[in-house]
C-alpha cells in the first residue's frame, strides 16, 4: 500500500469515526424550555411544572430535561403560541378562547352552554371531539397539540357596578372578553358591553374600571384576587373554560423518536387525570370566596333567559365551527331542547 493511500484510509477511518458521533451527541439528551403565563394557584401552571416536566424526564430516562417558565415569565396567552412558532419555547399553553386570534380550529369548544357538566366535557374531549381538534390543530394552525384540559371550569359572569339577574341587567356594563369572536358575540347577545382586554393586566384594568367585570370561572376570581375587584358573581354557566397544551408541529416531529414517545406518554397521563384534578383544585379555591363576593343563582325560567340570550352568538360565529360536530356534541348529552333553538335560529 502506498503512502498516499495508506493516508486516505487513515482519514476515511478518522472521517468515519468522527460524523456519526455529531447526530448521536445531538439525541442522546434533549433540553426543552415549558412555559405558560398562568400562575401557581391555577393548575395550568401546576400541571406544567409538576406534572408535565417530571414525566417528561421519568419517560425519556433522564434524556429530556426541562426548563420551565410559569407565570408570564417567558409569555402569556397567544404570545406562548406566536414564541412556539418561533421556536423561543418549545411546549406553551394558552386558553381555548385566546387561541382563536389564530384560527377557528378550537372555537367549538367555546360555545355557549355546548357541554352540560364536566363529566360530559371529559368524555367528549378526551375522546372522538379531542382527535378530531388536534388533527385541525396540526392542519389550520401547524400546532401539535397535547392536550385540552379544563381549567377551573365553566364560565359565571363577575362585575363590580350591580347585582345581575338576568340579562337585561347587563346593560352599561363593560365586560372584558378574549380573543375568540364567540365570547365577544356572546356578551353582545347578553346585552352587555364586550372589551378585549388583556389578562395579564385585568386586575388594574378592574380596579380603575376601564373595564366592569369578566366571564371566567369562579376559582379564577379566588385565585387571583379579583373578589377584591368584582364583588357580584352570577351563576350563568355556559361556556367551559379550556387550556391548550402544545407544541409547534415542525419542533415536534423534527425529535427524535425516543422524545416524542416521551411527549405522547406524558400527554396519555394528562388527558386521564386533568378533569378530576381540576374539580380538586376549584373546589378548595371557591371554599375561599365564602363571605367575599355576592352570589346569585339565577331561577330555572331566568337561567332560559341566559340560554336563550345565547343563541344568537351561535348564529353570529355560523361558519367558524362545524355544525355537524356541534350536533353531535350536544346529541350525545342529550341537548335536544337548545338543538332545537339552534336549527329554529340557524345556527345548525
Amino acid at each position: 500500500m502506498t503512502s498516499r493511500i495508506r493516508a486516505t484510509a487513515a482519514m476515511a477511518a478518522c472521517i468515519a469515526t468522527l460524523v456519526p458521533a455529531i447526530p448521536a451527541m445531538a439525541e442522546d439528551s434533549i433540553k426543552l424550555t415549558l412555559a405558560t403565563g398562568i400562575v401557581p394557584t391555577v393548575p395550568t401552571a401546576w400541571f406544567v411544572k409538576d406534572f408535565i416536566a417530571p414525566r417528561l424526564e421519568k419517560y425519556s430516562n433522564g434524556r429530556i430535561s426541562t426548563n420551565v417558565q410559569i407565570s408570564g415569565s417567558l409569555c402569556s396567552e397567544h404570545k406562548c403560541v406566536e414564541q412556539a412558532k418561533l421556536k423561543q419555547i418549545d411546549l406553551g399553553t394558552v386558553s381555548g378562547a385566546n387561541i382563536g386570534a389564530f384560527g377557528p380550529a378550537f372555537d367549538i369548544l367555546n360555545l355557549p352552554y355546548i357541554f352540560k357538566d364536566d363529566a360530559s366535557a371529559d368524555a367528549i374531549v378526551n375522546g372522538w371531539l379531542g382527535e378530531e381538534l388536534a388533527n385541525k390543530a396540526a392542519k389550520e394552525l401547524e400546532l401539535h397539540t397535547l392536550a385540552v384540559i379544563p381549567s377551573f371550569g365553566f364560565r359565571n359572569l363577575d362585575n363590580n357596578v350591580r347585582e345581575v339577574k338576568v340579562p337585561a341587567d347587563l346593560k352599561g356594563i363593560k365586560l372584558r372578553v378574549t380573543k375568540t369572536p364567540i365570547e365577544l358575540a356572546l356578551i353582545q347577545g347578553w346585552g352587555g358591553i364586550p372589551v378585549p382586554y388583556d389578562w395579564a393586566t385585568l386586575y388594574e384594568g378592574l380596579q380603575t374600571k376601564i373595564v366592569n367585570g369578566m366571564y371566567i370561572p369562579d376559582a379564577y376570581v379566588a385565585a387571583q384576587r379579583f373578589y377584591e375587584v368584582t364583588p357580584y358573581i352570577t351563576h350563568t354557566g355556559g361556556g367551559l373554560n379550556t387550556h391548550i397544551i402544545f407544541m409547534s408541529k415542525d419542533r415536534y416531529h423534527a425529535l427524535p423518536d425516543w422524545a416524542k414517545d416521551a411527549i405522547n406518554r406524558t400527554a396519555k397521563d394528562l388527558r386521564e387525570v386533568a378533569f378530576k384534578i381540576d374539580i380538586e383544585w376549584r373546589e378548595r379555591a371557591n371554599a375561599d370566596l365564602k363571605g367575599k363576593v355576592k352570589f346569585y343563582e339565577p331561577s330555572p325560567s331566568e337561567l332560559q333567559l341566559w340560554y336563550k340570550g345565547a343563541v344568537p352568538a351561535w348564529v353570529a360565529v355560523k361558519g367558524t365551527y362545524d355544525p355537524a360536530l356541534a350536533s353531535r356534541v350536544l346529541r350525545e348529552q342529550g341537548q335536544q331542547e337548545l338543538i332545537s333553538a339552534l336549527q329554529t335560529a340557524g345556527a345548525l
